[in-house]
């Protein structure tokens, strides 16, 4: 049987340190009928030149906005029946797109995506970012809510319903993932791998989850709290310690005026600790790892810790909501 036609679509902005990787590893998928489209955001690297210099392999033109105004972009303009998505700080494995597409087995599937995993030569920060993440991708589902679009595929005539919310400045994938899963289901496929270069430095991680908390209160306005908060991406550990770090903190501002408040906030403190030591032990395979996964909780909390009330704040003051 004759495979379906697929466009790739891959948003960038300045992705010129592993651009040219992503796009290798998309000409040289095992998929024939697949046309790949990049949309730049308006980068000020060498991301234009290094896409100019494909030539006619891949499509690209220049666009401003935010990434889903750019994802609209391509659903209005896609003319093939499948939707497949990754990013530029990904590589996918040369059998990725094949088996996103056969894994639409059924009528009622209307998204596929896949696993993520370390490419080599990775910064140690890198790496142990992605090994935590690939330890909770071992346990997803078959069927989810949401998955990242680094590594997603969808029937482009449902996700042309759907359409991306253009009032989402992080965490657009989340909420598209959840109002296009209303229409069918999203089956995980880990034999569609993905490899992803995650952020190399303590303060592009910072930023990142920042964003991430930033954009929660957009996602619970939109009804989807009870998916959002201990589900198979974000776990009820990390919900956990972000609440037991608002107590912490929250006691110990009473304390001010409260001394009793200051014990509270004592064992507040201490829980908090126990639970990110038991996770960082969890993941760490010696000394050094420990030390590093007790960074990344710490960062990882007081990032999403920052980013929620500054999230409320943006809520209020600039976004008007369309479901």
């Amino acid at each position: 049987m004759k495979s379906p036609k697929v466009t790739i679509f891959v948003p960038v902005k300045n992705g010129e340190r592993t651009l040219k990787k992503c796009i290798d590893s998309l000409l040289r998928l095992d998929y024939p009928e697949k046309e790949i489209w990049f949309l730049d955001n308006m980068s000020t690297d060498a991301t234009p030149e290094i896409l100019k210099s494909y030539g006619k392999k891949i499509k690209w033109k220049k666009m401003a906005g935010k990434v889903p105004k750019l994802h609209n972009y391509i659903l209005r303009n896609v003319k093939t029946e499948y939707l497949a998505y990754t990013n530029a700080d990904c590589v996918v494995k040369k059998d990725w797109l094949k088996k996103l597409i056969e894994g639409f087995d059924s009528d009622d599937i209307v998204a596929t995506g896949g696993f993520y995993t370390n490419p080599k030569g990775l910064k140690k920060l890198q790496f142990l970012i992605g090994k935590e993440i690939e330890e909770r991708a071992k346990k997803f589902p078959e069927f989810t809510s949401r998955l990242p679009d680094g590594n997603l595929c969808v029937r482009a005539d449902v996700a042309k319903k759907v359409k991306f919310n253009e009032n989402f400045f992080w965490s657009w994938e989340s909420d598209f993932g959840y109002r296009l899963t209303k229409k069918g289901k999203m089956k995980y496929i880990p034999e569609a791998v993905v490899y992803h270069y995650h952020r190399s430095t303590w303060k592009g991680f910072f930023k990142q989850q920042f964003n991430n908390g930033k954009a929660t209160p957009l996602l619970f306005l939109t009804k989807k709290k009870e998916k959002i908060v201990g589900d198979h991406i974000s776990t009820s550990s990390m919900g956990l310690r972000l609440l037991l770090f608002y107590l912490f903190f929250g006691f110990l501002f009473l304390g001010l005026f409260f001394k009793s408040s200051l014990f509270l906030s004592l064992i507040f403190s201490g829980l908090f600790l126990l639970l990110t030591t038991k996770d960082s032990i969890k993941f760490s395979d010696d000394f050094t790892e420990f030390i590093y996964y007790i960074g990344i909780f710490l960062t990882r909390t007081a990032a999403w810790a920052i980013g929620i009330p500054l999230g409320i704040i943006y809520l209020l003051f600039n976004f008007n909501w369309r479901d």
